[in-house]
């Protein structure tokens, strides 16, 4: 014994229809409800977007506190920047003492490495550049909350910062090709023997 459907296809469609309709009209009252209970509930929140610039950054109190924050929130990240800064700089400070004791090594061993310290000297230079360059970036970022134009005042501190940076790759750079080239002269030199 077999069952009949109850509804045929065409109804089970048309029901189908109507029950996303219905769920899409609760969705969309749901969503309504949702952002108008808020604006009604806070008093003055639909009115945020109506003040200009200059009314929110003079006013009183708040002007103080987003201030404050700013500053916070500066120190933190400055910081955080010198912590990754050093640290980067401490094991770039400590791969060019490996490679200059190498290099002494190797220079005992009669291999010509005046090539090489020029180019650990290129990057303890750089690294030395990167310094000042960092601590003039943090100069800049200290300097954006007293700032008349806060964002020009942000964008040059964070030029100065990209420059910090981009010293520091310099001199990775430098010292991975000096430390290429002793190797080279230390194979030349393992060649002979």
């Amino acid at each position: 014994m077999q069952r009949e459907p109850r509804y045929d296809e065409t109804e089970v469609v048309s029901m189908t229809k109507k029950i996303r309709n219905i769920a899409a009209v609760v969705t969309a009252l749901v969503l309504v409800m949702a952002l108008a209970v808020p604006a009604v509930a806070a008093p003055g929140a639909g009115k945020l977007g109506t003040q200009s610039a200059s009314s929110v950054a003079s006013s009183g109190p708040n002007a103080e506190q987003r201030l404050e924050n700013l500053q916070n929130r500066i120190a933190n990240v400055l910081r955080a920047r010198k912590a990754r800064f050093d640290a980067v700089a401490a094991n770039l400070v400590k791969r060019q003492d490996r490679v200059e004791a190498l290099a002494a090594k190797v220079e005992t061993l009669g291999g010509d490495v005046t090539k090489v310290r020029a180019q650990i000297a290129e990057s303890v230079k750089l690294l030395e550049q990167a310094r000042v360059q960092e601590q003039a970036c943090v100069n800049a970022f200290q300097e954006v909350p007293e700032a008349t134009n806060r964002g020009a005042a942000f964008r040059a501190a964070k030029a100065e910062g990209r420059e910090s940076v981009q010293l520091m790759k310099q001199s990775r750079v430098r010292l991975r090709d000096a430390a290429g080239a002793l190797a080279r002269i230390a194979e030349g030199l393992a060649t002979e023997e």
